[in-house]
């Protein structure tokens, strides 16, 4: 489920949900690696032997890699990796960061040997008890949901996974890390379809709806807290909708993949995946009352449908009349290929790269968009579209991470498309031309704290704007939000030749006062590493 305030867009990229994990061992590591890091696993100061410490790599790419060892007799790991931003963590499941406001990640530069990265573990806390619903009966599958009453600086406290309710109703979460929590069961008003479950009312221990009359349970280091028992309310009162989709012709259309939206006084949430069965139809269970919407979800050349997105609204009964109209949606087809290598053979073949094209209707909710990966000659044939502008981006999913591309112009028959390219009702368009070239400037940055040599705990947000010599700041973001380090580093990479403005904030969870930014101009040109230092005066 995804949430926005804004005008919602409508991504197709379903072959994310699918994307792998790579794991590397390396308990016998590479002697040819470019970086290192190393340290010890302590609990109580002892090393402790058997833990797993992965390097998870911090990436824009979608399949990211992962680096392991395995700690030795004394505690001790090391891991050979390629250079890189990474997270270091120890696997555990009982176990907690002894220190909570810890930064993990750390940034390796070709040959460098990090030492001395530990992590000092203790034992996690543990909350029990038991749901039952008004009767008296347990929930069985019921997901308990545990929220951080409040948080040191920099200590943002969550549970890994939400547990469930066995067979008794009796729920057990532990791995928790000290500190104080709000207990709660029930999914409230914001689910809008529960499939064949029940949707209850969000009610909090000791079993009261409203959150401010919660009682906090508080568990320190490896104390348990049991008989934390929640009764909730009866179920709320959902309903049932049945609907058909249709062809253009009006006969019904089997397998087609559709979606779901409710529109809230704040907020949209939607939901896709489900399709129509053999006969053109669809049914949603366990519907609460609101205003929604159902539309059909293309998925670039597979089906090139165009569907309506129909209104409905649940009240105080079942829906059993809505109707989607399809058509046969604009299909586009071409070439990507590289600026000035047109030419060149097999200076244009691309791997794990998606054309991803956008229509808005500004008469209507939802964007119209399409997603399609390219063939390993830059082809590619992409379906599903309205008729109007329609705007194209180039966007990766790879476990390697090659470089950023970025659409340079898009001809059609020869003629640059400045605006886009318009398109009308059904039409077909051919042998268009998306010219793109790499990315290839990177800044390379420093934060520091003016009088000190460390960072105090808290959190880093790092953005850059490209500077317009005429008009000072552009609002169009060219990357943003990259990780700041454990020693204060960060690194933007795929960015144009040109001068930017890096910005860098800090500040310390639930501390207002604490805020503070600065920024600083840097130029950037092609195939180069800007490097830039930006200090912030640390307040009281």
């Amino acid at each position: 489920m995804v949430s926005s305030s804004a005008r919602w867009v409508i991504a197709c990229v379903l072959v994310i949900v699918s994307a792998p994990s790579f794991v590397r061992s390396q308990t016998n590591p590479a002697k040819t690696s470019a970086a290192s890091i190393s340290g010890k696993v302590t609990i109580k100061g002892k090393g402790v032997p058997g833990f797993v410490v992965v390097a998870n790599e911090n990436s824009r790419v979608w399949n990211r890699t992962r680096y392991r060892d395995t700690t030795d007799e004394t505690g001790a790991y090391h891991i050979n990796l390629p250079p890189g931003n990474y997270q270091i963590m120890p696997l555990t499941l009982a176990y907690v960061l002894e220190n909570q406001t810890m930064n993990t990640s750390v940034m390796l530069s070709e040959g460098e040997s990090v030492e001395d990265f530990n992590f000092g573990l203790v034992r996690g806390g543990v909350i029990t008890g038991k749901i039952t619903d008004s009767d008296g009966k347990p929930l069985i599958e019921e997901p308990v949901s545990l929220m951080p009453f409040d948080a040191n600086a920099g200590n943002m406290v969550f549970y890994r996974n939400a547990p469930q309710t066995d067979d008794r109703g009796v729920y057990r979460a532990f791995g928790l890390t000290p500190g104080k929590y709000r207990v709660s069961v029930g999914q409230g008003r914001s689910a809008f379809m529960g499939g064949p479950r029940r949707a209850f009312p969000q009610i909090f221990y000791p079993s009261v709806p409203d959150v401010s009359k919660a009682t906090v349970v508080e568990i320190k280091e490896g104390e348990e807290a049991s008989g934390i028992d929640i009764m909730v309310g009866r179920a709320l009162t959902t309903f049932t909708v049945r609907g058909l989709i249709v062809d253009e012709a009006g006969k019904p259309l089997p397998n087609a993949t559709y979606g779901v939206m409710r529109i809230t006084e704040n907020n949209r949430e939607s939901n896709s995946g489900p399709s129509s069965n053999a006969r053109g139809e669809f049914k949603l269970d366990n519907v609460l009352p609101g205003k929604y919407f159902v539309y059909v979800v293309n998925e670039g050349t597979m089906t090139n449908l165009l569907g309506e997105a129909v209104s409905f609204e649940v009240t105080d009964h079942d829906v059993n009349d809505v109707v989607v109209k399809t058509s046969k949606g604009s299909t586009v087809s071409g070439v990507v290929v590289l600026e000035g290598a047109e030419e060149k053979p097999g200076a244009n073949r691309f791997t794990d790269l998606f054309i991803h094209a956008w229509v808005e209707n500004r008469e209507s909710e939802f964007m119209n968009t399409s997603s399609i990966g390219l063939k390993p000659d830059g082809s590619f044939q992409i379906g599903g579209l309205r008729s109007g502008l329609t705007q194209f981006n180039i966007f990766q999913m790879s476990r390697t991470g090659g470089k950023p591309l970025t659409i340079v112009r898009i001809e059609r028959d020869g003629v640059v498309q400045p605006r886009g390219l318009s398109l009308k009702d059904g039409e077909v368009v051919t042998a268009l031309r998306v010219v793109v070239r790499y990315l290839t400037g990177a800044v390379r940055g420093q934060v520091k704290f003016e009088g000190s040599d460390t960072l105090p705990p808290g959190r880093f947000s790092v953005g850059v704007n490209p500077v317009d010599e005429g008009r000072g700041v552009s609002q169009r973001f060219a990357y943003n939000s990259p990780e700041v380090d454990s020693r204060g580093r960060f690194l933007l990479e795929g960015l144009a030749a040109g001068t930017y403005e890096v910005t860098v904030s800090f500040f310390v969870p639930g501390r207002y006062d604490t805020n503070q930014t600065s920024r600083q101009q840097v130029v950037v040109t092609d195939n180069t590493v800007s490097e830039v230092t930006i200090t912030l005066k640390p307040k009281p």
